[in-house]
């Protein structure tokens, strides 16, 4: 009897602690080509960034993907806790999960009168049996048989909030650098929060500031400038400076048999569609024109009346040409947004093709609406700019995410104690 009481208590100390132990990067990467449209919302919104209260539990984030093929995996999922700047923390399962170590996604569908076969897979969670029980950065994990690197599907961001303090924020017309006014953004901040956390502010306080979907530029780990007995601030911080940029160019190809704004050419062949974007041209040292976006995000979808997007809408090759004189001697250009979940890789990368003048990206991508801008990543710094592609502008709308998380040293994990948004305008 001793030995069986052993061996059980062996096997679920495993199995609470087999996936934080798990090293994998805590980014939402793509690890199989057959991955494509995945989308992670709240709130029943696709817009929406994933991130649930704690203290309500019947909240729920929806998971949706497909894989190209005619056949559908058994894929499983799981999630782990994650520091405030995205790394694995050292803590148990136990401590931050009640329930199962993983559940399974049976929700399958495959998709129907369509050039491009694919199996659509969803799942509404937490659920029950698998919640989350401290504030903090998760990274859910979907994968197929046990969870090895091998095995992996793919990684997605997401965040339960614990709200014990309050942001706000302000947009000033002028940045304390006055060279950088007309181009830039400045964001001042105040952080109120109970008293007793500002006497170890400094050490255990970190805020996080994203401008709209992206994380190349986000500002993590920002320490405040002031400490008052019951709030903090961030002021004359250059890490609360970001480029103004512009708005997002829009691309809707939701119906093949109409051509929408920005739309040159749809046409069919025997295998897939083809959408042909208008020819673009640089928008940097032009003057700024104000137009709705929806902030780099996307929107799956199709116009058709009485066919069903998860599974009725198809895939297209859209062919995006940007004019440009001569190749870059010193940086790659992208096609930056949700268009590609954020990422620079190969998907995005344009080429330049000497015959056009210009650089030429093609993106497969599922029927909907999408924004999307150009810009330069430097070679040596991996840096991305807007300055050379699109411009940069104090007017753009931009929508900014502010979190502000507190090290529970008792405990040994940051949780996520604040948390808002605000537009720059």
């Amino acid at each position: 009897m001793k030995k069986i009481f052993f061996l059980v208590l062996f096997l679920g100390m495993a199995l609470n602690t087999y996936p934080q132990a798990f090293d994998l990067p805590c980014h939402n990467l793509d690890y199989k080509d057959n991955v494509k449209t995945v989308l992670l919302y709240a709130d029943g919104d696709q817009t929406k960034e994933p991130l649930i209260p704690l203290d309500n539990p019947a909240y729920r984030l929806t998971l949706a993907f497909d894989l190209f093929g005619n056949e559908a995996d058994v894929l499983n999922y799981t999630f782990i806790h994650c520091t405030n700047d995205w790394y694995p923390t050292d803590i148990q399962r136990i401590n931050y999960a009640t329930g199962f170590d993983y559940g399974r996604i049976d929700d399958i569908q495959f998709s129907r009168n369509t050039l491009i076969d694919y199996a659509h897979y969803k799942l509404t969670f937490p659920e029950e049996d698998m919640m989350p029980v401290v504030s903090g950065n998760y990274l859910l994990i979907v994968y197929a048989d046990d969870l090895k690197e091998e095995n992996i599907f793919f990684t997605r961001r997401y965040m339960v909030f614990d709200e014990k303090a309050s942001i706000e924020v302000s947009v000033p017309r002028y940045c304390d650098d006055l060279s950088l006014s007309d181009t830039h953004q400045q964001l001042n901040v105040k952080v109120t929060m109970p008293s007793i956390m500002t006497g170890n502010i400094q050490q255990f306080g970190n805020m996080t500031i994203r401008q709209n979907g992206r994380w190349d530029n986000a500002t993590i780990g920002l320490k405040p400038s002031f400490v008052y007995p019951d709030y903090i601030s961030y002021e004359h911080q250059p890490q609360t400076v970001f480029e103004g940029a512009n708005q997002y160019r829009r691309l809707n190809f939701s119906n093949f048999y109409f051509q929408s704004e920005n739309i040159a050419r749809i046409y069919q062949t025997d295998d897939y569609y083809v959408v042909d974007y208008a020819i673009c041209e640089p928008r940097a040292r032009k003057p700024y024109i104000t137009y709705e976006d929806i902030y780099g995000e996307k929107y799956i979808y199709i116009a058709n009346e009485g066919r069903e997007t998860d599974t009725e809408a198809d895939y297209a090759w859209v062919n995006i040409f940007l004019r440009w004189p001569t190749p870059l001697t010193h940086e790659d250009l992208y096609v930056m947004g949700a268009i590609n979940d954020w990422n620079f890789d190969e998907r995005n990368l344009m080429h330049y093709d000497y015959q056009l003048g210009g650089y030429l990206c093609q993106l497969l991508l599922k029927q909907g609406y999408y924004n999307f801008m150009f810009v330069t990543a430097d070679r040596d710094t991996g840096v991305v700019s807007t300055d050379l592609t699109a411009g940069n502008h104090w007017d753009t709308f931009n929508l900014y995410r502010l979190y502000f998380y507190y090290y529970n040293a008792n405990k040994g994990y940051d949780e996520l104690i604040g948390y808002t948004t605000i537009t720059s305008h």
